[in-house]
């Protein structure tokens, strides 16, 4: 998917998954989410690239 080395803020990264399912789990009952956002707590940072990549999510978007 992606094809250059970045270096991102993986704590920003980390708050907007987390937000991104505690939003699911409040907003609409998906309390898969919930255990989703405990592991994200959890992951170290190569486990939460990993997350974000089968999520979809462009990490551009958090490069620093």
């Amino acid at each position: 998917m992606y094809d250059e080395d970045i270096i991102i803020d993986v704590d920003w990264l980390r708050d907007d998954m987390r937000d991104e399912y505690l939003g699911a789990y409040f907003g609409g009952g998906f309390e898969g989410a919930l255990s989703e956002s405990l592991d994200i707590d959890r992951a170290t940072p190569e486990q939460l690239v990993e997350m974000a990549k089968r999520q979809g999510i462009d990490l551009r978007r958090y490069k620093v």
